[in-house]
């Protein structure tokens, strides 16, 4: 999927530093952000601590706000806006938690983060995201539940849980329609 004109003109008044605009951006993309940070981290084989994941998310958005937007002004618009940020920050996070491994302070030993509660997925922990979500969530089967997390929850477009779910990316609506009409049956109960 390329750019759409709503992308462009995001871009465009980050660059310019409009009123308004980085707090749109984050909007649109910290959750994208904040999963590619847990994700590659377990990916890596991390149990990551809070304070952990929220200095490779700070990493990330340092990585897009450095040398006056570097990689904004480098966006072509040859994928969607979402696609070429996710490429940078799994990049940045990849090479964040490469650096914490190898950093002697940082040392990753689970024995050291014993006392530290392991990030589990937002369904699996419904504090994070509303009790009442949570208990609803847990009625769907796990790839309505997936789905509607990576795309009501995580921000994911159709094509992103398409990849992620290895579905067709015309399989994903009906997906999320069953789901949400499964949702509002167990909700009327």
């Amino acid at each position: 999927m390329f750019e759409s004109p709503e992308e462009r003109l995001l871009v465009q008044r980050c660059l310019e530093r409009q009123p308004g605009a980085w707090e749109s951006f984050l909007e649109k993309y910290l959750a994208l952000f904040h999963h590619t940070a847990r994700k590659t981290a377990h990916l890596a084989g991390i149990s990551a601590p809070v304070e952990d994941l929220e200095d490779c998310l700070a990493e990330i958005l340092m990585e897009i706000l450095a040398h006056q937007f570097r990689c904004l002004k480098s966006f072509q618009g040859e994928s969607s806006l979402g696609t070429f940020l996710l490429v940078i920050a799994q990049r940045r996070a990849a090479k964040f938690w490469v650096q914490r491994k190898e950093d002697s302070s940082h040392t990753v030993n689970l024995a050291d983060y014993s006392n530290i509660p392991e990030i589990k997925d937002p369904i699996e922990k419904p504090m994070a995201i509303g009790e009442e979500l949570g208990k609803l969530l847990s009625h769907l089967p796990p790839s309505e539940r997936e789905a509607v997390r990576l795309h009501h929850i995580e921000g994911f477009s159709y094509s992103e849980v398409a990849s992620q779910l290895r579905i067709p990316v015309n399989s994903v609506g009906p997906l999320l329609s069953k789901a949400r009409k499964r949702l509002n049956r167990v909700a009327q109960k």
